[in-house]
């Protein structure tokens, strides 16, 4: 009887051990699914929309250079 209990009290030991160990796996690679999609993302977002500010700062270097030449 005493063998028994010491056997249930150590598996519950080992499993509420572990449990900890299982969720940190969980939340680790649901912030790495997380991180790759929002990244995938950025770079769908990258490659359709034009770059506005970069062409902003060119025609603020044109119209720098063309005053300049006056």
């Amino acid at each position: 009887m005493l063998k028994t209990i010491a056997q249930i009290l150590s598996i519950l030991f080992l499993l509420i051990s572990l449990s900890g160990c299982i969720a940190a796996s969980i939340v680790s690679g649901a912030v790495d699914i997380t991180t790759t999609a929002v990244g995938g993302a950025i770079d769908v977002v990258d490659a359709v929309t034009p770059d506005i500010l970069d062409d902003d700062d060119e025609e603020d270097e044109k119209e720098e250079s063309d005053e300049e030449k006056q």
